[in-house]
Parts: C-alpha cells; structure tokens; sequence
C-alpha cells in the first residue's frame, strides 16, 4: 500500500506542464528548462515516464465516427427531456437578423427627423429673429447695469 504524503507530485508546475512537452508545444527554452529539471529531479522524472506511456497506450486506439444521425438524435432526445426549452420554435429575434432590424430603426428615425424638420410647427429648425425685440421706452434706465471694467462693488 503506497503513502498518499509520499505520492504527491513534488514539483506540480513541472507536472503540469509534461504533456505539453510530450508533444512538444512548449517554448524551446521552456522546454529546455524542463528537461534540465527532470535530468535532476527523480518524481518528476518518473512522472515524465509514466505520462509518456499513458499517452503511447492511448494513440493506438482506434477513433470511430459519430452514427449518420447522431447530432439530431442528440437534439431530439435534448427537446423530448426539456418539453421544448431547447431546439424550440424560435423568436422573432432569432429568424430575423439584428442587422436588418438596426437598419429600419435608423431609417425611421432618419424619416421622423426630416419630417419634423420640414414642418412649420415642428421643433427641430431653429430660426433666428427678424429683428431684436423692441423694448419699451425709458425702460434701459431702469435695467441694472454691468459695471464698468476696473470699478470695484
């Protein structure tokens, strides 16, 4: 019966990183940090060995295609167990494209700006006034006025 204390992997950023060198995915400094290490380190080493095997084991099976009618197998099973929640009809938002929607509303909101800017009554066209307001005789006296630069209140 082995140890669990004596089982842990000593150097679990080594470890971490052994598959990728397997394959050799790693940075070649990384890579050659790596193999320094388990040129020195005894669990890593043995670790190194044992992943290797595993994977060697491993790329001699056989890989076999999914049935001919897998993926919708798979989607009916998935809307029969939801009643429908997945796979279900879908919504507006989904048959038509987000881009085809902002687009109309732009050019409604184009029509709605021109259409207030060419009405008489309409609030979006500003006119300046013909002439300055007449303002009533006497009544600039009574206004205060700003004082003259320099002048202290």
């Amino acid at each position: 019966m082995s140890d669990p204390a004596t089982d842990e992997h000593p150097h679990p950023e080594i470890e971490a990183e052994l598959s990728e060198l397997i394959e050799t995915t790693l940075p070649a400094e990384r890579q050659r940090e790596i193999e320094a290490h388990l040129a020195g380190c005894e669990p890593c080493r043995k670790a190194h060995e044992e992943l290797r095997e595993a994977m060697t084991a491993l790329s001699g099976l056989h890989r076999m295609g999914a049935p001919q009618h897998f993926e919708r197998e798979i989607e009916e099973t998935i809307r029969r167990r939801s009643r429908g929640r997945f796979f279900g009809r879908k919504t507006f938002g989904d048959r038509v494209p987000l881009e085809l929607i902002a687009v109309i509303v732009l050019v409604a909101g184009l029509a709605i700006f021109f259409l207030l800017w060419s009405s008489e009554t309409g609030s979006l066209r500003y006119e300046k006034p013909a002439q300055e307001p007449k303002i009533a005789p006497g009544a600039r006296e009574v206004l205060p006025q700003p004082a003259p630069p320099g002048a202290t209140p």
